[in-house]
């Protein structure tokens, strides 16, 4: 099994699109401008979990509206891991692997980082162009 496919959105960040290699119907989804309250569902744990990365992921423009989701179940498995540690019970592996693929999924790990770029484009910005930017070279024309 090859790597799991980056984000459009991800290879724009890092200036790694290649448009002739991008889907053209890829889903496109608005950024996040207002951060929502913390779900009611979360604990004290996942609420301030909610709080703080919510705003940061915003900044960094990672977080869009379909990416709300993910972050309430990356919060809840955050205070279902703080829950145990505090009654000091054992994480089960399954439960460690999850809650470190949802880090990964949002770059919060070192590693994750690399391949995640905080967003510096203009999120007023028309959107880029798609299309073969290379589609003309080599063609003669008489």
């Amino acid at each position: 099994m090859g790597r799991k496919a980056k984000p459009t959105s991800l290879k724009l960040i890092q200036g790694t699109t290649r448009p002739d290699r991008d889907p053209s119907d890829a889903p496109e989804f608005a950024p996040v401008r207002e951060f929502p309250e913390s779900p009611m569902h979360l604990n004290p744990d996942g609420a301030n979990m909610w709080r703080d990365l919510g705003p940061k992921l915003v900044a960094a423009g990672i977080l869009q509206e379909v990416d709300l989701y993910p972050l309430e179940q990356l919060c809840y498995a955050w205070q279902r891991f703080r829950k145990k540690a505090k009654a000091d019970m054992d994480v089960t592996a399954s439960e460690d692997n999850a809650l470190k693929a949802l880090w990964s999924e949002f770059g919060m790990t070192p590693a994750a980082r690399r391949r995640v770029a905080a967003n510096l484009v203009d999120p007023d910005a028309p959107p880029v162009q798609k299309g073969n930017a290379f589609a003309g070279i080599g063609k003669r024309t008489s």
